[in-house]
This record gives C-alpha cells, structure tokens and sequence, in this order.
C-alpha cells in the first residue's frame, strides 16, 4: 500500500472532525472523479455506520447463468493484493483453472468432463498453496466490521455491512481495494457452495411454485429465471465470462457507494475520492430494457403447491414500477382493498367470514410491476367463483370511486406513518437508499414522491384503479401436487487443504500500520438511556424520547406467556379478530384507522403482548379504544371457526417444511416437552376451545404485573398518566410466578433422525449439555469458545465446512445461556447445517472430528474477540427498541447491559483459556446428533457410527 502516508493524514481529519448535528433523512448526493456516485446519510443516533456498494447489475443482465450471482460469492475471495501470500505464482495456476473451465465448457462428452474436472481440482489444490481463506472477511472484523453480506437481486447487487465509526478510513480502503482487481480463486469449492444454496432454496416446498408463478408473468423477459441460475448452466461455468461481466458492468459510472450513519459528512469526501476514487471509470451499460408482453383477456395458468385442503387464486394485472407517477395513488388504491388495520373492502370478506382471507398487492422490480389480489376460500367447501366474484366486487367499488374522502383521509394518515417510520432506522433507510438508487432515482425525487400522498385526491384513485385492474390478466390457480427436482449429485474433488489460513496478506500488514483511535463500544444506560416510572406498584413504564418525528410506539407487556399458559397464542390471533360490544371487529379497525393508529397482540414463551402505534398527538384516544377492547371484547363464533381453518392449515404445512422439521426436533432434545411444538395447543384442543373461555383468560391477564415500553415525543410522566387515565392498570397487583426452560442433560450419543422423502438436502443438527456457568468469567469463556467454534466467517465450522470443503451453505453454533435470574442454571452448545443428501456423512465428519479434535489458531481468537466486541457497538439499538430491549432485560433479572461483563472479560481471555475450557465443559461430553433428510439417499450404516439410531415421526415432536 502505498498511500498509507495519505490515508493517516485522512484517518485524523475523519476521526476528530466535529459531528455536526442533521436531518436524519438528508442524504448529500455527490459524484467522484471517476464518476461513482456517492449518497450520504449523516445520522448519530447510534453509534454505528452502514456502508454498502450498490452494482447495477443483476441477473436480468445474464438471465438463466447466474452469472451475477456466483460473481457476487466470489468477490469476498480477495484480489491480487488480498487472500494471497504471492501472487504471481498463484495466478500462473489461476490462469491455468480458467483455462480448464474453458474446456469444460465446450466437452459434452460425461467422461471427458469428468476428467477435466479432476484436473481442475489438482490445479486448484496447487493454488490453494498460495490463498489466504478468508482473508477479506477476516480484515472487515477486524476493523469494527459485523454483518458481512452480499445480495444479488434480479436488478442490482449489493455488498454491505455496518462498521464503527473509528474505522472508516479502513472500511473504505478495503472496499474500495476489493472492486479495483478481483481474483476468482478458490472457485470451484465455492461454485459447489452456490449448488448447496440451490439446493436449500429447492427444498422450500414453495419456492419451486413461487419460480413457476414468476415464469408464466414475465414470459421471455429476463426476470422469468431464477437468480441463482439453471442447473445445466452452473455446470459449465466460464471464468471469462465472469471476467467480461465484471469489465463491463463493475466500473464506476455503474455503481454507488451508500454511507448512512455516524460519520461527518464534509470530513469524509477527501477519504472518499482517495479510495473510491481508483475504481476504473468505466461507461455505465446502454441497456435495452425489454418490455412486457401485453396480456389480452384472461388466462388461468395452474400452478402446483404441495398443500392439500386448501383451494387458492392469485388474479396477476400489469402494474407500474416503484418510480412511476401512478404507483402512489395504486399503493393508497391497494390500501382501500386491504391494510394493517383490516379495514379494506377485501378485509371486510374476511372480517364478514365470506372468506378464509383476501389481500390486495403490488410488487415491481425496476423494469416491470405486478399489480393483484388473491383470496382463500373457507374451508373445506368454499367456490373459487364465488369468492373471485365477491373480489371482482370490491375492485369495481374501487373503479366505481365507492369510498368516501374520510376513508382516503385516514388511509394517507396510516400511509405517512409508515413512510416515516420505515426512515426512521439507520439499517431499514440504507436499505431503501440502496433500493432508490439501484432505480436511476435520486432521494430527493423518492422523498417527494412520497410526500405526494398528501395531494392525492378520490378522482387519483378512481383513475388509477381503472387503468391497472382490467379484464387482461393471469389467474394463477393452486392445485395439489409437486414439480420434480433436478439432480445434483456431489462431484469427485479432493477438499481443499490450506497452508495459509493464519497467515496474513503484505497488503494487511500495511494496512496494520494505520492508527485506530480506541473507543469503547456503546453500552445500554439503563438510567440514562430510558426514563422508568412507576405507574402503578406492578406496572412499570420504560420510557425513549424519539427525537426523529411524531410518531409513536407502546408495547403493554404482561409477564406470562405460552410457557405457562399455551392456550395464549389461541388468545392473541382471537384478540385481533373480534370488536368490542359496541364496535365490530371492522369499525373498531376503523377508529384506529382515523386517529392513525394500529393494533396487534402477541404471545411469546414468557409474555402476552398489545402493541399501539400511531401518533402522540392521538396517544389518549388510542388508549382508550385499546381500553374499550381490554374490557369489552365481544366473542365471535365465526371468528372462532377462522382461527380454527388456519390452524388446520397450518397443521397440513408444518411437515412439508424440513426447517420446521428440524427446529422442532432442536427444541424436543433440548427442553423435553417444554417444546413449543409440544406444547403448544394442538388442532384438537383449538376446536374445544370457547371464544368467552378465551376473553375470560384474556381478562385475568389484567390482574398480573407488567412492563409497558414506549418511544416518541411526549415525557415519561404525561404518558404515565395517560396510561392511568386510560387504561384498566389499576388492577394489576399479581406477581407472577415465573416458568422457565432448561436445557436437557444429554448422557449418551444419539442420533435421531427424521425421513422426509422430498428433501435434497439433510439438515444436521447437533446438541450437547454444557456445565453451568455462573460466573461472569466463565460466560466469557463459553461465549468466546462458541463463536470461535461456530459464528462468523472466522469460526471454524465455517472455514472448515464452507470454505474449505463445500459441503454446505451456512453452518453455525450457538450457545445456550440462561438469564441473569438464573446463572447457575445448565447451559448448552448447538450447531446446524444443511448439505446435499450424498454429502451427509461427510460432512458429519468433519463436524465430529472438529468437536473431538479442536483446531487450534491463535490469530483466529484475536478475531474473534474484535466480532465480539464489533457485534456489541453495533447492535446498538434504535431509539424505537431501545425501552423494549430495556424492558426485556430487567425482566430477565439484570441490572444493566448484559453485555457488560463480556466487553470486561474481553481482553483477559486468551487461547488458552478457550482450550482449556473446550478440554474441560466441550470434548468429553456427549453430543445428540439430529438429522432430517432422505433416507433413501444416505447410508445409515455410516450414520449408525455416531450413536444408536432413534427415528422420529411428526407425533413425537408436533402435536
């Protein structure tokens, strides 16, 4: 690096330069020299920013190869300065790989591709000599970099993750470094990775109907492919090609760089043009955009779904793209048909029980919209016909203009509350600028195209509703049945074995030298960060100033929930689908909807949730309609019999999934029958159930302790009041007795496993107890090994599972701790992945030989120890979760930031100390081993190595 003298001198201007204070929503638009076009968000509310780089590129601009998207895997592998220790003798064997992918792709014959393919993985053997896996990844974590990601969209490809703040100069040298030269090493293990992740989206029972749908829309336009790309074409993959692609559209007139957060903006640009600034200029690509075929008439297209019982209908019109004049007034049209308060004219179908459900929706990609709704019939005896008419009906009262102005009023009013509460976050703003940008738009065009809402008048609607919602569209028509899965067996490769992965780059020991001003992570105050008040002796208001806009948000919590009282899941669903007993359940929805509010209640394992947000302007009136519902719910037997028709539904579902599969087989190892799948209320019992029985429960609720979290404008001592005044609190003088889950003790090697004939991939899933850990030294420890052992792109599951060898797309661990309430509790360690049938004992065996033989890397721990502590500062929370999380914590028993004795113990922890605890809590324990996967694709003989077989079947962990 030869630069490093510039960037100290930027380093000092960026990190001492005052931060001045700013809209949160203004985003200066700037254009380097090279011509990358530069939006930042200067926003200081958390301690934390989120960079991206934005490529208008994506699978429409090489449809069916998946070219953009295995491009985009590649780009973490480093270039000719990172991921290698020499690179110019690694590429002699580079060019020599790309050569033989050439060949590749020009021999038919199964033999000679097969041998090509062996040489292919000689070759890339001998590269491996020189790569440093990981490298880049390595280096992001290490500069306060977490949340590490790529995605590749049908328009546009995105690399992001937030970093802290001290760290920008080396965030930006690495990500400007890694777009100037690319190196694709390491390919063929990682082409082998896109398979897995083909698989996994292949085994999702709907996405093989979901790419069907989307075929029969788009027809012959490039959007009609999967983005991942056709099997027969990641079989012949070019590397020229990949090299052409990146020529033509990775060139800085075709990208941009997104800044969103706590950076100064008029220090920044110097730093900017000295990085991003190399990147070649480049012409931005003159595309074509293909139009869509016009529809003429009516078309029914059937479309496969593996679900039995229910008959369903999409009804799919041509609609505009997010940036056109018209797609404002559609969006508030698609409001008057269904909304967050369920109020629409397809909302009163179901709300009246004429229908299991209808919704109205749009989508667009850049270059084409879809505009449509679509509809359920009860069960098991509902028409389509009737139900479609019924729909039809309320399309032409939107064509008809039969709404009244107070209706459109109160729809702008909800449409400009999530508007603003969609921009209110740093990391759900970045995302829509990246979105924006991708478009050809600039941010002050999409902020005034949402602001026009406001002047949208009934006449808009009525315009509107008639152009798109014609008599030219696709029905798209669910029948039972499954499409068959193409083949992929696993290739003949010897897995890659890396001399370098603890060695370290001459670029990243240049890029050492840069000075990092130490700064301590941001940690929740809990006397500074939330105002608490006392409401009444059992109900406790943690209150956040929101200091973005006028819109707030209040969670009533109560402390007891399905763990104790299962039936409260059943209670939550009731609750939001009944009136009170002077309000139907449709204008009770309306009273919200005129003060801007909306409702939702909620169950989870240990707390019943009701969730306002609106308005602090209409904070009381909202109050008290939530009142009129705590005291004066009115039962509902149709509303019942809903409930009881998704249940079924959802029942009928549950085994077609293998991850739903595989997380309740997770949680019947780990908490016995205190699984949520077990003990939950099953179909049977939801039919017994009363819907006065449920409001009765509901009601005694009252009675108990609660913890109300709220955030906006107004003081903690007027809410409280209000909360007084209006709400039935007074009541509440109960403490409850609280239940919890504990980890299973495991005393002998298991392995349960499930048969699901249609999946292509196993699910592996893998438990062991783990000795308590009272101490905050001995959380640390555990904390510590569980990530260097499985989180992140340093961890060992994914070096030596993912990146070395292939066998997966994710593999990760996770540590089970229990609350502060109970540190001497057990404690527990879990792992999973999930690889391609024919892959499955290997790849349990390398998870085995991991547990029972623990690498040991020294420059791994230290990263780690950085993820940690990056993991921390950024996930700082938003003024919006900051009184919840608070709330959540003092339930738990803790009286400050439970990160606190992990940043403490942090920088005593050494390798040692993760090997010792690994010899003493991890090696000698037994492990239960879960797998969900094919039987008839797996040699169970092999399997029978690890532990006695036990299979399972849906009854021993669903009811």
């Amino acid at each position: 690096m030869k630069e490093v003298g510039s960037l100290l001198f930027l380093l000092s201007v960026c990190l001492f330069a005052k931060a001045q204070t700013s809209n949160a929503l203004k985003v200066t638009q700037t254009r380097l020299s090279n011509g990358l076009t530069v939006w930042l968000n200067e926003d200081h509310s958390q301690p934390k920013v989120f960079g991206a780089v934005v490529v208008k590129a994506g699978s429409k601009d090489c449809p069916d190869t998946g070219i953009a998207h295995y491009f985009e895997h590649m780009m973490f592998k480093g270039t000719d300065k990172i991921g290698t220790v020499n690179y110019q003798t690694e590429k002699v064997w580079l060019d020599s790989i790309a050569a033989k992918y050439e060949l590749l792709s020009q021999t038919k014959d199964e033999i000679g591709r097969r041998a090509i393919q062996k040489e292919i993985n000689r070759l890339s053997q001998r590269a491996a000599d020189y790569a440093i896996p990981n490298e880049f990844p390595r280096l992001i974590s290490k500069y306060g970099g977490s949340g590490l990601n790529a995605g590749t969209s049908y328009d546009y490809t995105a690399f992001y993750n937030t970093f802290s703040p001290q760290y920008i100069v080396q965030w930006t040298e690495l990500n400007s470094e890694r777009l100037i030269h690319p190196v694709f090493r390491l390919f063929q293990g990682e082409l082998e990775t896109v398979y897995e992740e083909k698989n996994m989206y292949a085994d999702n029972f709907i996405w093989p109907s979901f790419q069907k749908v989307v075929k029969a829309y788009f027809g012959d336009h490039p959007y009609a492919y999967p983005i991942v790309g056709s099997t027969e074409n990641l079989k012949n993959p070019r590397l020229s090609e990949m090299e052409t692609f990146f020529r033509k559209y990775y060139v800085a007139s075709n990208m941009g760089l997104i800044l969103c957060g706590d950076f100064d903006t008029d220090s920044i640009l110097p730093l900017l043009e000295k990085t991003f600034g190399r990147i070649v200029k480049g012409v931005a690509p003159n595309r074509q955009v293909p139009s869509l075929p016009s529809l003429k008439g009516a078309e029914t297209v059937k479309i496969k779904v593996p679900i039995p019982l229910v008959k369903a209908e999409i009804v799919a019109f041509r609609g505009p793209v997010d940036s056109d004049a018209d797609t404002p007034a559609l969006n508030l049209a698609t409001a008057l048909l269904t909304n967050s308060n369920e109020t629409g004219f397809l909302d009163s179908l179901t709300n009246e029980h004429k229908v299991l459900g209808a919704i109205a929706m749009r989508a667009a990609l850049n270059d084409a919209g879809m505009a449509g709704f679509g509809f359920v019939p009860n069960i098991p005896f509902g028409s389509l016909s009737k139900v479609e008419s019924l729909c039809w009906g309320a399309i032409n009262r939107l064509k008809r203009g039969d709404f009244s102005q107070e209706t459109l009023d109160a729809l702008k009013l909800e449409a400009s509350r999530k508007a603003q509460t969609h921009l209110e976050n740093i990391d759900k703003r970045a995302e829509e600028m990246i979105s924006v940008f991708s478009q050809g738009r600039t941010w002050d065009e999409y902020l005034a195209q949402t602001a026009s809402i406001e002047s949208l008048t009934k006449a808009d609607i009525v315009r509107v509703s008639n152009k798109y919602f014609t008599d030219n569209y696709i029905k798209f028509r669910k029948k039972f049945g499954s499409y068959p899965k193409d083949k992929i067996s696993k290739p003949d490769y010897t897995p890659i074995k890396s001399k370098n992965i603890n060695s370290s780059s001459e670029y990243a020991k240049q890029l050492d030298t840069l000075p990092i001003k130490q700064i301590s992570p941001r940690l929740i105050d809990f006397n500074k960060d939330v105002e608490t008040i006392n409401v009444t002796p059992s109900v406790t208001l943690y209150a956040a100033k929101n200091h973005i806009n006028d819109i707030f948000s209040l969670s009533l919590t109560y402390h007891k929930g399905n763990l104790s009282e299962p039936r409260l899941s059943t209670v939550a669903e009731y609750l939001t689908a009944i009136g009170t007993d002077s309000l139907t359940k449709q204008h009770f929805g309306e009273a919200l909807q005129k003060l801007g509010t909306t409702f939702d209640a909620s169950a989870s394992m240990d707390g019943f949730t009701l969730h306002l947000s609106g308005f602090d302007r209409n904070l009381e009136p909202s109050l008290k309609l939530l009142s009129c519902l705590m005291l004066n719910p009115k039962a509902d037997k149709k509303a019942m019999k809903t409930i009881v028709a998704a249940y079924k539904v959802s029942d009928k579902v549950f085994s077609k999934s293998s991850d739903n599969i595989a997380d309740a087989m997770f949680q019947k190892v780990a908490y016995g029958n205190q699984s949520e799948y077990l003990s939950h209320s099953s179909l049977r019992e939801i039919k017994k159930m009363k819907g006065p029985d449920l409001l009765d429960l509901f009601k005694s609720l009252s009675c108990l302790e609660c913890s109300i979290a709220y955030s906006g404008q107004l003081s903690a001592p007027v809410v409280a009041e209000a909360i007084r005044h209006s709400l039935p609190v007074d009541k509440a003088n109960m403490t409850v007795k609280e239940e919890r889950r504990i980890p299973q003790n495991v005393t002998e090697p298991i392995i349960y496993f499930y048969n699901l004939p249609s999946a292509r991939q196993s699910i592996i899933q893998t438990y062991q107890s783990v000795k308590p850990c009272p101490s905050v030294e001995d959380k640390a420890k555990f904390m510590l090994w569980g990530s260097y052992f499985g989180q992140g792109f340093s961890s060992l599951l994914f070096q030596e599972i993912r990146e070395l060898r292939a066998y997966a797309y994710y593999a990760y661990g996770n540590c089970l701790m229990p609350s502060a309430k109970h540190a001497d509790d057990p404690t527990a360690y879990i792992t999973r992945l999930s690889t391609q049938n024919d892959k499955t004992i290997l790849a349990l065996g390398v998870l085995d030989s991991l547990f029972n033989q623990m690498p040991v890397r020294e420059k791994n721990i230290e990263t780690i120890k950085q993820e940690t502590v990056n993991q921390i500062n950024n996930d700082y929370p938003s003024f919006r979760e900051i009184a919840d999380r608070v709330a959540q914590y003092k339930m738990k028993g803790y009286s400050e930031d439970p990160h606190t004795y992990l940043i403490k113990e942090l920088p005593r922890c050494t390798m040692n100390d993760i090997s010792s605890f690994y010899q003493g809590a991890i090696v000698h324990n037994p492990r239960i081993i879960m797998v969900v996967g094919n039987e008839k694709k797996l040699p169970m003989k092999e399997l029978a190595k690890y532990g006695r077989i036990v299979r399972i079947k849906k009854a021993d962990i669903y009811r």
